[in-house]
This record gives structure tokens, sequence and C-alpha cells, in this order.
């Protein structure tokens, strides 16, 4: 029983001790942080974060020890012996010491992440969407207890996505156009975060060749609609630029309440002339080259469909000269406008020089500015010497409009259905007959006869009558 007595004493001793040791080491424990990184924007359906370990705590000293590879440049002084975050330099240095992530994870459609179980320190986050690029952000997880220790914060460190560049979209809702269409086009900005940058700026440049004025222009900004429009055009070598000031959004006065907002911008236009259009679209994050230009801004285009009628004899060889035609596509009348011999480009009936009669001076006629359809070419009048083909001609373009629908580029496969050909012949007219052939002698004779013989008696027998 003694013994007894003293194997439970032993044992409770034993866990006096280890409840104590417990406690000394819940002591040293600087706890779990947690990071939430809010304001990703919802332009890109996946966005890569990833969270690198910038400095830890020595609880053994109770001292912050930055990691190896940032020493030299975190933290820094100002001129003012001020601590301050050099964001290049410190970019610099984790590019050349390439650190393994903490943690990493996905944000789907701009939805917050939280990193949890992190241990008090200083950590740098990197956040990396393929539309939009955000800031390097450094989030600071520790605080002092009471007594002075270095300890991880107990309430989740909030840190703000600082958009800092876009890669805009650009949209249209047809890339088969015709002279005269009005196409539809969308664009998507992110607006940037401006904290403690001299010069505020927030502007959209929308450039335009062949295409008028933005026209019906609405703008939302965090799916909210807001009252900005395009300012007048300037016109520059080959292009209109038109300008949307949206500074008023990142003034310091709004304390970055829109930065990370998705802006989009919808207007139509309408196409001007034959040769299709292109847009190019940018703002004022956009990287420049040397020349002051953009780098990789999205561009759309639209392009147009062309037939050439070739003007045949019967044989399907001999070209015939002269022709005039009249198109029309779904019983309507097409009206154009002569570019050249032989050339003409598609307008609307009251353009200056509008006409319906196209004509084939050297046995071709071409007619630019069309979209997909059936085409029928009338024949109005024929060349000299033969005859109108009532049948017609059709020729049909096929309809790429989806294929080449936000798209800058064509195949040449793609160009050759965009350029199609028709032929229509012609029957020469039929000669009259000769009329003065060896054949017809005797009957002109007979019938020279028969008309003296007539009037000889028809005179006898009125001679008599008279004697009577």
């Amino acid at each position: 029983m003694k013994n007894f007595k003293k194997v439970i004493a032993f044992a409770l001793a034993a866990i006096m001790m280890m409840a104590m040791s417990i406690t000394a080491f819940a002591e040293q424990s600087t706890g779990s942080a947690t990071i939430k990184v809010t304001n990703i924007s919802e332009r890109d359906e996946k966005t890569e974060l990833s969270v690198y370990q910038l400095a830890s705590i020595d609880t053994a000293k109770n001292k912050i020890e930055v990691v190896d590879w940032a020493k030299a440049v975190y933290p820094k002084k100002d001129d003012n012996n001020q601590l301050i975050i050099d964001v290049d330099a410190l970019n610099a240095a984790f590019e050349a010491a390439n650190p393994t992530a903490v943690k990493k994870a996905e944000s789907v459609n701009g939805a917050d992440v939280e990193f949890t179980d992190l241990a008090a320190g200083v950590y740098m986050i990197k956040v990396v969407g393929k539309k939009v690029q955000y800031n390097t952000m450094v989030a600071v997880a520790y605080t002092t207890d009471d007594n002075g220790n270095y300890v991880a914060t107990t309430k989740a460190v909030e840190i703000k996505a600082k958009g800092s560049s876009n890669n805009m979209e650009k949209k249209d809702d047809d890339g088969l156009v015709r002279a005269g269409q009005k196409v539809n086009f969308e664009l998507k900005s992110t607006v940037p975060y401006m904290a403690n940058k001299t010069n505020v700026e927030y502007k959209i440049y929308d450039r335009e060749t062949n295409l008028s004025a933005p026209e019906d222009v609405k703008v939302f900004v965090g799916g909210k609609e807001m009252a900005f429009n395009f300012g007048e055009g300037v016109a520059k070598d080959g292009y209109t630029e038109y300008t949307m000031d949206l500074t008023s959004l990142v003034e310091s006065g709004m304390n970055d309440q829109y930065a990370g907002k998705t802006v989009v911008v919808k207007y139509t236009a309408t196409v001007i002339g034959s040769n299709g259009f292109t847009n190019v679209t940018y703002d004022s994050t956009y990287d420049k080259d040397e020349n002051g230009e953009p780098k990789n801004p999205p561009t759309v285009k639209g392009w147009p469909a062309d037939i050439t009628l070739i003007k045949y004899a019967e044989d399907g060889k001999t070209i015939l000269n002269g022709a005039e035609f009249e198109v029309s596509k779904n019983g309507t009348v097409l009206y154009f406008a002569q570019e050249s011999e032989g050339v003409y480009n598609l307008v609307d009936e009251k353009a200056d020089g509008a006409t319906k009669t196209i004509v084939a001076p050297k046995g071709k006629v071409q007619i630019k500015g069309l979209d997909e359809g059936t085409y029928l070419f009338t024949e109005t009048k024929a060349p000299e010497g033969y005859s109108i083909n009532p049948a017609g001609a059709k020729v049909t373009i096929t309809d790429l409009s989806e294929d080449l629908t936000n798209k800058n580029t064509i195949t040449e496969a793609q160009k050759a259905l965009l350029s199609q050909e028709g032929s229509i012949n012609d029957t020469k007219l039929s000669s009259l007959p000769f009329t003065g052939g060896m054949g017809t002698t005797i009957f002109t004779v007979l019938g020279v006869a028969l008309m003296a013989l007539a009037s000889a008696l028809y005179f006898a027998t009125k001679k008599k009558a008279s004697v009577n």
C-alpha cells in the first residue's frame, strides 16, 4: 500500500511538472496570424496569390529577424530617418533570390482570400492576374503583448490588393462588316490604386480607324452606371483618338474607394468606307515604348467582303465590255459610289454620287464593302450586239462573322472567302436574213408579172364598161 501511495505521489508530481512546462512553452509561443487579401478584381476568373516570409520573430531574443535575401533592402529609412518600404528594391531582391512561398492560394472571380496559421512576422504578398497586374504588398502580422514580447496579431490583417496596371479587354459584336454598318463595342479596365502617387491620372484612350465617333456611350464602375463620356476626337496619323477622363475616380479625396473596381464602357460606332475598321484601346496605366506608344494594347478589327463579276460571251471565254448591272440583296436594290473604273463601294442611297447602276467597262466590275449573304447581279444593259441575260448572276459571301469577331488577324483562307468571283454569259443577237439572193429572184419575177397582169385586166375591164 505504501509503495502504491509512492507511485501515486510520483505520478502527481510528474503531471504538475509537465503542466508547468506546458505553461512555460505556451509563454514562449507567439501564436498564429491570419492575413486576408481583399479588393481582387473579378475581371480574372482565377488570380494567383503567394505569401513569402520577409521577417520572423526570434522568440529567444524577442527580436525581429529579416530573412537573408531581404536584409539589404528591408526596411529602409528616408531622408527624414523614417522607415519606408522600397518596393522596387524589394522586388529586385526577390527576383534575384527566388524564394519559396510560405503559402499559395487562388481567388476565383475576385473572391477574398485568407491565409491562416501564419507565424508572427512580416510577409510579402504577390498577386498575379492575367488581365490585372498588382503592386507588391507587405503585411505586418505581429504586435507586442503586455510584457513587451512580440506575438502574432489576434485580429486578421486585412490587405487591399492594389492593381497597378491593366491588360484591358476590347470586344466587338461583328467581325465581317459592311460599309455603313453600326457595330457595338465593349471595353473593360480596372480602376488603379493611386495612393501615394504625385501625378494622379486615370484615362481611357480609344483609337478608331474607319469608324465614326462613339455613340450611345454607357459607363459602369463596379456595376453602377456613372456619367462619363468620350471627349472630342483628335485626328492623328491614320486614326482618330477619343479620350475618356476618369481621374475623378482616383483623386485623393476618394481614398481609393474605387480602386480595383471594374470599369465597363459600351458604345456604338458606324463603319466608314469599304476597307473595314481597326479599334485600339488602352489606359493611362499602360507602359509605353521608346516612341511613346502603348505596349500591346488590345485591338479588334472588322473586315469587309468584295465581289468581282466577269462578263463573258456565250463561249465562256470571250470577255465583253460595257455591260451594266443592278445589284440587290434579299430583294433590296443596293447603291454604290464609283471608286475607279469598274470599282464601286457600297454606300447609302442618299450619299453623294450614289447610283444603283454599275458598269463593267472592261468586262469586269467589282463591288466592295459587303457583308455576308447572297448578292444578285441583274443585267440592265448588254454589250453591243448581245442580248441581256435575264437570269442574272448570284454570288454568295460566306458568313464568317463569328470567326472574325474580337480578332485582330485574319488567315489567308478567310481572306479568300471574303473575295468572291462570279460570271455571267450573254448570247449574240440573231442576224436578219439576206433578202437579195438568187433563190428569191423567180418569186420576184412572178410577183411582178402577176401584178402587171392584174393591172392590165383592171384597165381593160374599165375601158369596156366605159364603151358600153
